[in-house]
């Protein structure tokens, strides 16, 4: 979210409208957006990081499998209403966090989980907002190319690079007991 919030300062993001969930009765809504998570984690992490990810990772590493994976699952979301070139660096974002996870852990489970939860909130922030979870409110953001950058940009970068320094630091100890456990099993 906070990598869309830079974003949507720095180019315009597509918008996004949602059906009007009060044509429906609430448990059909609640039962959709899980569904539709669900699947969509399963499917796509089995896909993309189970299936695609692993034979490229075991030829040529983790970095090149995630980047050509991330590319992938990104431009399978063009497929979707709206979705272009602008979101293409929140999808690869999005992979590589999905496709460490793959890798460190040598499960799609936990990828499976976050996608899943990921879309759940995505879906139900569409649904009860009528917008995407990109979209901050009905207005859309000025870009900073317009009117310069302010506090609150200022604000969101920051708070994304500490994020993904945390990330990064969760990752690498994510790495130094994966890394254990294979020496562990290997003796």
């Amino acid at each position: 979210l906070l990598l869309q919030g830079v974003m949507a300062r720095l180019v315009r993001l597509p918008a996004q409208r949602g059906l009007d969930p009060s044509q429906f009765p609430t448990a059909t809504v609640f039962l959709w957006v899980v569904t539709g998570g669900i699947v969509a984690g399963v499917v796509e992490e089995t896909a993309f990081r189970g299936y695609l990810q692993r034979p490229i990772e075991r030829r040529y590493g983790p970095v090149v499998a995630i980047l050509i994976t991330g590319t992938l699952f990104g431009l399978a979301h063009f497929s979707h209403p709206g979705v272009g070139v602008a979101l293409l660096p929140y999808y690869l974002a999005v992979a590589a966090v999905y496709g460490s996870l793959a890798y460190f852990t040598d499960s799609t489970l936990p990828s499976m989980t976050l996608h899943a939860g990921g879309n759940m909130f995505c879906a139900f922030d569409l649904f009860t907002r009528g917008r995407s979870e990109w979209q901050l409110s009905t207005a859309q953001p000025t870009l900073i190319w317009e009117t310069g950058p302010d506090a609150a940009f200022f604000g969101t970068v920051v708070a994304f690079f500490v994020a993904s320094a945390l990330a990064v630091w969760a990752c690498a100890g994510l790495a130094r007991s994966a890394q254990a456990e294979r020496a562990a099993r290997a003796t």
